[in-house]
């Protein structure tokens, strides 16, 4: 008798409705990833709504992040049909390509929460993106979010990169968010592929998966950063005991050191358990293992996306996340925390 194959059903559904961006950081992790190219195609709304009407069996959460969402004029509405169907819904912003007026759609259509990404005060956060009046412009955003009676329960978020222009200059960032009043507070520590990780998961993609794997170097940006600095810097913020302030992930000293060693092997433990609960899909459609590593293998766009989300190619790969015990070498440093600490697959 043959044993029953658990059919998985995700609880976390993550949507990037395009690559585009309207600012240039230097560490952003789509910069060295395969999955961005110029004028890729992106799926109308009409194809997305058919895509979340197939989740209505029970809420779920919904994340919508990109490149930026902002610059899809139609946004707020597939906000609305998410929250139709009744699941929460949250997107990540730079708030460049937002204004007050394309943010009160936003609080309209009934976003649950908004996460802002800032990378540092007025000047720095502007060279860190590469233009000029960002910080004031997603500020403006911010005052007018906070400001709105259509906010209630809604949830204001700034998510921070760790990087070599802002380490040092941690909690005066800090100082500077709190006067904007987020919610929450998340710095994230840099993440970046050092060669060694990349040449072993390229090995292991060739061997298991029979594909390449198209994945850029990035160890090159944690040069510049001073562990002692931005230790003393983390010490100084939790100093202040804030509730809203988390760390992504909380490293001990040690572990920061490690970290930020392109040539140390850093080990997480656990699973990445966002390859078994949550489902990730391009702008035109394809299903994806996650943003960072970009690997493809289906397309909601081709007959019934569970087919591929249970199918033999996403099997595979999750059968090889098991047999490394969880991550692959090249998730070593990714700050994402949808995976559990203990060693267990659902």
């Amino acid at each position: 008798m043959k044993k029953a194959v658990k059919f998985l059903d995700p609880d976390y559904i993550a949507i990037d409705p395009t690559y585009r961006c309207d600012l240039a950081c230097s560490f952003c992790f789509m910069a060295r990833s395969a999955l961005r190219k110029p004028a890729g195609k992106e799926l109308p709304l009409a194809a997305w709504r058919k895509f979340i009407d197939t989740l209505s069996a029970r809420p779920r959460e919904f994340y919508i992040a990109g490149g930026e969402p902002g610059l899809r004029e139609d946004l707020p509405e597939l906000i609305a049909h998410i929250k139709k169907g009744g699941h929460r819904c949250l997107i990540t912003t730079n708030g460049g390509a937002l204004d007050t007026a394309s943010a009160e759609k936003l609080l309209k259509a009934g976003l649950d929460e908004i996460t802002v990404s800032l990378h540092g005060g007025p000047g720095l956060h502007d060279e860190s993106v590469g233009r000029a009046g960002a910080f004031a412009k997603a500020a403006a955003v911010c005052a007018f979010i906070n400001s709105s009676p259509l906010k209630g329960t809604k949830k204001l978020t700034f998510w921070c990169a760790i990087n070599a222009a802002n380490h040092a200059r941690l909690y005066e960032t800090y100082k500077v968010f709190k006067t904007l009043k987020p919610d929450h507070i998340a710095f994230n520590h840099l993440d970046f592929i050092t060669e060694a990780d990349r040449s072993a998961a390229a090995a292991l993609f060739k061997k298991e998966l029979g594909r390449p794997l198209n994945l850029k170097t990035s160890q090159s940006l944690a040069a510049g950063i001073s562990v002692k600095k931005l230790a003393a810097e983390i010490k100084k913020i939790k100093a202040r005991k804030d509730p809203s302030v988390r760390f992504d992930l909380d490293l001990s000293g040690a572990g920061m050191k490690r970290w930020y060693d392109p040539a140390v092997k850093f080990e997480k433990k656990g699973f990445c358990l966002g390859q078994w609960n949550g489902i990730w899909i391009g702008p035109n459609g394809d299903i994806v293992s996650c943003q960072p590593l970009g690997h493809v293998m289906g397309n909601i766009m081709k007959g019934d996306w569970r087919a591929a989300y249970n199918g033999p190619a996403y099997r595979k790969f999750r059968e090889l996340l098991v047999k490394q015990g969880g991550f692959l070498p090249t998730c070593s440093r990714c700050g994402r925390t949808s995976y559990s600490s203990a060693a267990a697959v659902p």
